[in-house]
């Protein structure tokens, strides 16, 4: 039987989550929006989109109670993240929350990082699962199988590097709003390529500029040391860079629409490329794998954001 997934915020990134869900094999069976309205044009957008013919609500709890979702998948703004992940926790769903964990802007730091271990107890206290969607190290088998074609071994690592831009719908971002909205993403690669790594705050380096920010550490592990640099861009025009790799070796992100219609994504070195599914794509599908008890992966844990949300705020205040 297909796992049952309801979407809180379906009209921006969560339209794209819903359609993974969908190819993935599961049922979207309803959606939580802000107003009747809004939930009419997105009801019309995702059955034109992939055949949705679930319900849309305006009340989470009631939507929680009338269908009980296996999955509820939190696409609403950051600063509803705790209460939408804390609320879908203790009715018993698996819950995938975007990035990052939670954060408020009226907030101080040390309140945001109260209300993300927060999020984290629910989740102990619970019997569900969790994933932060901070896909990138979804990508890293085949970042790792590309590595190993042109090295011929998969080396230890001893440098991480991603730089991303970002050219958004809204308008322009600046200062640390950039840091905000992106720093989960290279902090949430860095751990996935660094397993049991933690940073050398000693070396923690961070500068927020109008529309760049860069952050410089390395990190100790395994008897190991890493170097790890971050280059975060908001630009007005052009295509975005998302850049990644390790040891030099880095690959250029690029999404395209497949022959089938559907997302992929491409990663390029020089005239060599492979392509592969979206990285969220993998990240849903293998969080819906792990659900059913048949295998699966969470590639951030609850754990690993709030770790994610940690450094994130550590790194922020040096820059501060």
């Amino acid at each position: 039987m297909a796992l049952k997934v309801a979407v809180i915020g379906a009209s921006g990134i969560g339209q794209h989550h819903a359609r993974w869900h969908h190819l993935s094999g599961s049922e979207v069976v309803a959606f939580v929006g802000n107003s009747q309205a809004s939930c009419a044009q997105t009801a019309l957008r995702l059955r034109d989109y992939f055949g949705f013919s679930g319900r849309a609500y305006t009340d989470l709890a009631l939507m929680l109670d009338k269908e009980n979702p296996d999955i509820v998948d939190v696409c609403s703004p950051f600063h509803l993240h705790r209460t939408h992940v804390e609320t879908a926790l203790e009715a018993g769903c698996h819950v995938i929350c975007e990035k990052p964990l939670c954060w408020d802007m009226e907030k101080s730091p040390d309140e945001i990082i109260t209300d993300g271990e927060a999020v984290f107890a629910a989740l102990e206290a619970s019997q569900s699962l969790m994933v932060m969607s901070a896909q990138y190290p979804a990508s890293i088998p085949v970042y790792r199988n590309f590595y190993i074609q042109e090295h011929g071994q998969w080396d230890d690592v001893v440098s991480v590097y991603m730089e991303m831009e970002v050219n958004g719908r809204k308008g322009p971002k600046f200062g640390e709003d950039i840091w905000v909205d992106l720093a989960s993403h290279p902090l949430s690669l860095a751990m996935g390529f660094l397993p049991g790594h933690e940073i050398d705050w000693k070396t923690a380096q961070c500068v927020i500029d109008e529309r760049e920010n860069r952050a410089h550490f390395e990190t100790v592990g395994n008897g190991r040391r890493c170097v790890v640099d971050i280059l975060l861009r908001d630009i007005d025009e052009g295509s975005p860079i998302r850049r990644f790799g390790v040891n030099g070796f880095w690959v250029d992100w690029q999404g395209y629409a497949a022959d089938d219609g559907i997302y992929r994504a491409k990663l390029t070195h020089g005239d060599k490329a492979v392509l592969c599914n979206d990285f969220m794509h993998i990240l849903i599908e293998d969080f819906a794998v792990k659900v059913r008890g048949d295998g699966g992966h969470i590639w951030v844990s609850g754990q690993d954001a709030l770790q994610n949300l940690k450094d994130q705020i550590a790194l922020l205040k040096l820059a501060r």
